[in-house]
């Protein structure tokens, strides 16, 4: 039984070369899973209200800015379908962009929301300005964030980042279905923090769990242990290492995400890397079941 079915994909864009980069993978990933690609522009009414006093005036431009923004959206969902041979769809809304993008996400039955972010250095990486980061925490469905230079299309080598965290789990059966939508090797990573003997016995337990899962499904995969606290650090050295097109997080509940009620770890991940992430939030209370696929 499938735990990642893709159907609908949603890609929200600024018309930026960075939201280009997400709408080729969005593309990409519909051709493959035969889904429909949801395009969604959001104009910001905030910005007008504040630069424009005469209500009338702000009227006309924001028809005139949402009926350019509506062909300018159609013409890429044509293109996308003559390139692919996939159904578009496309919305032009008004207000404020993550409240849309949830909006679409409830009323389309989205599956995973691709998304490009620019990625952040200093203090604005701790500050809460970020659309990705905002539709991550918020999202219930999974979101993968691209980067511009995120050039190419489909995953190949996918980690799997497995902590002393049953929580951790969640990630294994879409991780699975993923992998074998793009026939992709899964870089299981086992990164241990406790080292006391009941804990190091349940963690063997644990990946052998995840083994056995990703072996029944006929995935190819290798298995890499390591001793060390920092999760995120050690999984972008090891992504880097394994030359990796996608890495996936959980958007909560992995220990470096409770440092902050803004999720660290994937904020880490998709500031730090030009690798794909994809961040799935993981389900209130005890932690999903493995199956096998």
């Amino acid at each position: 039984m499938k735990t990642f079915d893709i159907k609908n994909i949603l890609t929200p864009t600024d018309f930026s070369d960075t939201a280009a980069m997400a709408i080729e993978h969005s593309a990409f990933m519909a051709r493959m899973s035969r889904a429909t690609l949801h395009l969604l522009h959001v104009i910001k009414v905030s910005e007008f209200t504040y630069a424009i006093d005469n209500p009338a005036t702000l009227s006309n431009n924001l028809d005139d800015l949402e009926n350019f923004c509506i062909e300018k959206l159609q013409k890429i969902a044509s293109d996308l379908n003559l390139k692919h041979g996939i159904n578009v769809k496309t919305t032009v809304s008004r207000g404020n962009p993550i409240e849309e993008i949830e909006t679409a996400v409830a009323s389309n039955h989205i599956d995973v929301v691709v998304m490009g972010t620019h990625g952040l250095s200093g203090f604005n990486e701790y500050f809460i300005g970020s659309n990705a980061h905002k539709t991550i925490k918020r999202c219930p469905c999974p979101v993968i964030t691209v980067r511009a230079d995120s050039q190419k299309t489909g995953f190949q080598h996918i980690v799997l980042p497995i902590e002393n965290s049953y929580h951790s789990l969640e990630k294994v059966n879409r991780t699975v279905d993923l992998a074998k939508l793009y026939a992709a090797k899964i870089h299981l990573l086992g990164v241990r923090h406790d080292h006391e003997e009941l804990a190091l016995k349940k963690f063997d337990i644990m990946i052998e769990n995840v083994e056995s899962v990703i072996a029944h499904a006929g995935v190819a995969y290798d298995k890499t242990i390591i001793d060390g606290d920092h999760l995120g650090e050690q999984t972008l050295k090891f992504a880097k290492k394994m030359n990796a097109d996608l890495i996936v997080v959980l958007a909560d509940q992995e220990s470096e995400l409770n440092d902050t009620p803004f999720g660290a770890l994937a904020k880490q991940m998709v500031n730090h890397t030009k690798i794909p992430v994809l961040s799935i939030k993981p389900k209130e209370g005890k932690f999903a079941p493995l199956s096998a696929v």
